[in-house]
């Protein structure tokens, strides 16, 4: 007779938080924007323009898909209180969008990972106003992140740059409306050849156009309850 497997041979996720199975350890968001803050404003000794730091970042790294989660930002949860919404988790991601101006996680998550930089002192406080610059001991850390703020294998694969994509202009003829194309095809084509090659701020500025233009078509229904 074939042995029957016993309770313990198991994996339930019970047995996983009474420490039976080994867990896989979480990815500590905080401390991988810590380095990639770091990096990113070491490749500029000189400061660089807070308007300009999330530009440079969306460019040099890739994240997890949970940290491009879409939040309201600073005045985005009051607009929506006053328009009914008690809790803006609730709402679905692709509405949320329309409703207000909302940033990705990770931006959001950026803010503190400079308040992190600043008590460990490697940001300079006396920096103008809109400028976010290393001290001299920040720029020393920045060249050996690890021996700061410890990472896992997948946490610094998170937090090394990927190499910079070259544009070609090749690309954006190919992309690009042709005669044999319906109106609404040589649209996209001409929307998607535009915004290729706009920097992020730009392209922000498109999502929120859209937004509006969407916002006009929404059926004027108030929020469940």
């Amino acid at each position: 007779m074939p042995r029957r497997a016993g309770r313990s041979s198991i994996i339930t996720k019970t047995n996983f938080t009474r420490g039976v199975y080994p867990l896989m350890s979480p990815i500590r968001q905080r401390e991988v924007l810590n380095v990639v803050l770091l990096q990113t404003l070491a490749t500029n000794p000189d400061g660089i323009r807070v308007s300009e730091v999330n530009d440079l970042i969306s460019e040099s790294y890739t994240f997890p898909d949970e940290w491009y989660r879409e939040l309201p930002d600073s005045a985005g949860y009051d607009a929506l209180k006053a328009q009914g919404y008690a809790d803006w988790r609730a709402i679905p991601q692709a509405t949320l969008i329309e409703l207000v101006k909302t940033e990705p996680q990770w931006k959001n998550e950026i803010r503190w990972a400079r308040n992190e930089l600043r008590k460990l002192h490697f940001l300079d406080t006396s920096a103008p106003r809109g400028l976010w610059r290393l001290t001299t001991t920040g720029m020393t850390a920045a060249r050996n992140p690890q021996a700061h703020i410890e990472l896992t294998d997948r946490e610094q694969e998170i937090a090394t740059p990927r190499p910079v994509r070259q544009r070609t202009t090749t690309t954006h003829a190919a992309s690009g409306p042709t005669p044999q194309m319906s109106e609404r095809e040589r649209l996209l084509a001409a929307l998607t050849q535009l915004v290729d090659g706009l920097p992020v701020r730009e392209l922000e500025l498109v999502v929120d156009i859209a937004r509006v233009v969407r916002r006009r078509n929404l059926p004027d229904v108030p929020p469940a309850t």
